[in-house]
């Protein structure tokens, strides 16, 4: 729609950048840490593990300074879980003096503190002692984490993220942490149960968190992937509906409604999938909706009907084709990164205008970030790529803006370079290079790329030129 664009972001729009613990900080042995699942997964050979990944833990000084640098005046992080409960149960106390400084610097250098209780980082204790998420104790377990955590904490952070990209925890068998062996209906099984846990977790950390720090915003981040119908065919446009309703709408009806959809239970039902729920649960889950929903944007998917006649399982990965659904196919008016993941800014517009007109709630773009090969050429980093990116879709969020979306704040992906999940340090999203790679940590020194500067420049204007 065309209408007058704001000419700036509000005043009250945090700008910040993001990161999670087990992909920046390293120093995985250091001060009683203990096992997270993610450390049990098999070593791929040529792609590095997380245990320095970008040696935030002994850096800190120096990247706190680089935040303030930036301009940030929000900086979303996660929880190292093993580092506060290295098995699950028992309190390390010097697991939060990281914490501690970390959330000190941030507060002196009037950097909002956004913290994320659970981002995948796991123990690997608690799966090895009654299967992690599928047993209903994992609930207790996470309430434990959060209550020390709001205690602790709840005269310096106001804005709270209750668990990570749920639907990759429950669809990606190593981030449950359970044997990769398991599939098929089993595993479907399985990960419908982890979600329920997980779910009730959730709205029971909501009622905690409100009652331990009242002011407080909690709310959970999702990644939402828009349909885009393939063509004017209405199967399509089923289709794509229908895979919105399968990728995010399904746990946000159960975070914000505290119910599953009539199209999802009818979808767990002919799979013979079942979830075993009580009254209580659920009345706790609706009596209990985050504050905001926090967006991780990265891609459209663009999507065809599957006129298949048969049932088929998700698996346990990433899904390209759900038979009788729907295929995942290419859109030849869309760019693809290096990682052929769709560049498509008109997607965050879609992913707020839709999950606000269904749920009604306040939302913060909690990830979105472009990942590349960079290149270091006489201590230059010239990621226009990435400047391009960024530019594309915080436009997208500023005209959001004008047309009256409540959005809180953006947290760029990432704040640093660190690990990614699958290609370790190839595939960089940082403003700031770390000098190392998948074979040699180097020096580790901190170099400031292009999009640093251009960042800068978009918060001191608060997106004037957008």
């Amino acid at each position: 729609m065309y209408h007058k664009r704001i000419n700036i972001f509000p005043n009250n729009f945090m700008f910040g950048a993001a990161t999670s613990a087990f992909q920046v900080e390293g120093a995985a042995n250091e001060k009683g840490r203990g096992l997270a699942i993610h450390e049990r997964k098999k070593k791929v050979a040529g792609i590095c593990d997380f245990s320095v990944a970008s040696d935030h833990f002994h850096h800190l000084d120096e990247d706190v300074a680089l935040m303030k640098e930036l301009g940030l005046n929000a900086y979303r992080f996660s929880i190292s879980w093993t580092r506060i409960f290295p098995d699950g149960k028992t309190l390390n106390e010097q697991g939060f003096e990281f914490y501690d400084e970390l959330i000190d610097k941030l507060i002196e250098a009037n950097i909002e503190p956004i913290v994320t209780i659970y981002h995948f980082e796991y123990p690997q204790a608690l799966v090895d002692k009654y299967g992690g998420w599928l047993s209903k104790k994992s609930i207790d377990d996470y309430l434990l984490l959060a209550s020390y955590l709001f205690e602790r904490y709840k005269t310096k952070v106001k804005y709270w993220i209750s668990i990570n990209e749920q639907d990759h925890i429950v669809k990606i068998v190593d981030r449950l942490g359970i044997s990769s062996e398991i599939a098929g209906m089993e595993y479907e099984n399985i990960a419908q149960i982890a979600n329920y846990h997980m779910c009730v977790a959730v709205a029971k950390a909501n009622e905690l968190c409100h009652r331990i720090i009242p002011g407080a915003i909690i709310g959970p981040a999702i990644n939402p992937m828009p349909a885009l119908a393939a063509t004017s065919n209405p199967e399509d446009a089923i289709a794509a509906m229908e895979f919105e309703e399968l990728n995010y709408c399904y746990l946000l009806d159960l975070y914000c409604r505290g119910e599953y959809s009539p199209f999802y239970l009818k979808y767990l039902a002919d799979r013979n999938i079942t979830v075993e729920t009580n009254v209580e649960d659920m009345e706790v889950m609706k009596a209990n909706p985050p504050d905001f929903i926090g967006i991780n944007y990265y891609m459209s998917q663009t999507i065809a009907a599957n006129n298949d006649k048969q049932i088929s399982l998700r698996g346990k990965d990433v899904v390209i084709s759900e038979t009788g659904i729907y295929d995942i196919v290419l859109n030849e008016h869309i760019e693809q990164s290096t990682w052929g993941w769709p560049i498509c800014s008109e997607g965050i517009t879609l992913s707020i205008a839709k999950i606000y007109n269904r749920y009604h709630l306040p939302m913060m773009i909690t990830e979105n970030g472009l990942g590349a090969h960079d290149e270091v050429i006489n201590e230059v980093i010239a990621d226009d790529y990435r400047i391009n990116y960024l530019k594309d879709h915080l436009s997208q969020i500023k005209n959001c803006l004008g047309l009256g979306y409540p959005i809180i704040g953006y947290c760029a992906w990432s704040l640093i370079d660190l690990v990614s999940g699958r290609e370790g340090m190839d595939k960089r999203y940082g403003f700031i290079y770390v000098n190392r790679d998948n074979e040699d940590l180097r020096d580790l020194k901190r170099i400031k790329k292009k999009s640093f500067y251009w960042y800068q420049k978009v918060i001191s204007e608060r997106g004037e030129r957008l």
